[in-house]
């Protein structure tokens, strides 16, 4: 019998120590990422953010605006795609050595868009034959080729928007480095959890938000609300963080609820 599947996205700024100028993982919770995945409920797509392996070069070399032509941008080109599968290489590592078997699906290699937020060329067929061999695709947020300005920055956001579209999971979860969604400064004791999220309630983040990271060139959390209200339409969606995991793994996600 088929099992129900998760898709899963880890942020950027749980799995690497975003606010870092080079490339800095954060160990601690990748090694808990391989202990919690290793279930036999669900199988499980995995995404991953870029953190501190990509968001730097990318704005710096403003690679969400096209090709300039640039020798400097060709190579920053090379320098980003080289760290995100070296990233993705860790992430992979570390869950293969609890046993389970990964696939990585490299974007830069596989997808193109046509505008940041649209996936014009996506590898349905990899997935589908990692997902029949019983492994756990795992792909993320790259520097793909667009049709449009030759290069843009595809976010794993809209990587899940478009998985989720596809395979209909059971849950579709963002962790992320808090608990969900709140409704104040993140490490306030005054902020507090807003257990379901709706269009109206990303508007008014909208009008209310000023993102501070200017290092996210993939949209902050407004970015990540927008797609997952899409996703929504197709599964159950959630923003939790990596201590509540494995709550939804057992089939009982907390934290934020996305809702139409």
């Amino acid at each position: 019998m088929t099992k129900e599947r998760i898709l899963l996205k880890f942020g950027g700024s749980l799995i690497t120590k975003k606010n870092s100028d080079i490339p800095k993982i954060n160990i601690a919770n990748l090694k808990q990422i391989g202990k919690i995945l290793n279930n036999k409920k669900y199988d499980l797509i995995v995404v991953h953010g870029a953190g501190s392996f990509g968001h730097p070069i990318a704005e710096k070399f403003k690679l969400i605006n096209g090709l300039d032509e640039s020798p400097e941008q060709k190579n920053s080109i090379k320098e980003i795609r080289n760290q995100m599968k070296e990233l993705n290489k860790i992430l992979c590592e570390i869950i293969e050595s609890k046993g389970m078997k990964t696939k990585s699906i490299i974007p830069s290699e596989s997808m193109k868009t046509r505008g940041a937020k649209h996936i014009s060329q996506f590898p349905k067929e990899i997935f589908d034959q990692c997902l029949f061999e019983g492994n756990i695709p795992v792909t993320f947020g790259d520097a793909t080729d667009d049709e449009i300005q030759g290069i843009n920055i595809l976010s794993g956001d809209v990587i899940m928007m478009e998985l989720a579209r596809i395979y209909k999971p059971t849950f579709s979860i963002f962790i992320m480095d808090y608990p969900g969604v709140m409704d104040g400064e993140l490490n306030s004791k005054k902020s507090n959890l807003i257990p379901l999220v709706n269009s109206n309630m990303i508007d008014k983040f909208k009008q209310k938000m000023k993102i501070n990271n200017t290092t996210d060139v993939t949209g902050g959390l407004i970015g990540k609300l927008e797609c997952a209200l899409q996703i929504s339409r197709y599964s159950q969606c959630w923003i939790t963080d990596l201590d509540s995991l494995h709550m939804a793994l057992l089939g009982n996600p907390t934290g934020s609820k996305v809702i139409q």
